[in-house]
């Protein structure tokens, strides 16, 4: 079998792919900054705690997001961990 070869970041055609619409960019930046909003209501428990009290607040958020620049990827760890208690 052999390989198909792309151009670097070529864009997938086909039906199951929606073309990038001013309603789609609009939607992807409300979403990004809802988990936006979501990671700092978290950042905001950790300051309120006792241990995170005398943090900076940057020094927290790269302790809850890892230093992962994703917000989709931090928010799904977030549930995650909330979920498995």
């Amino acid at each position: 079998m052999g390989l198909i070869k792309r151009k670097p970041n070529a864009v997938l055609e086909g039906d199951d792919v929606a073309p990038l619409t001013p309603d789609l960019a609009g939607a992807i930046l409300k979403l990004r900054g809802q988990l936006d909003a979501f990671i700092q209501s978290k950042v905001m428990e950790l300051k309120a705690s006792r241990d995170g009290a005398s943090q900076p607040i940057d020094f927290l958020r790269r302790q809850l997001t890892g230093g992962d620049n994703c917000l989709c990827r931090v928010t799904m760890s977030i549930l995650a961990d909330e979920s498995n208690g």
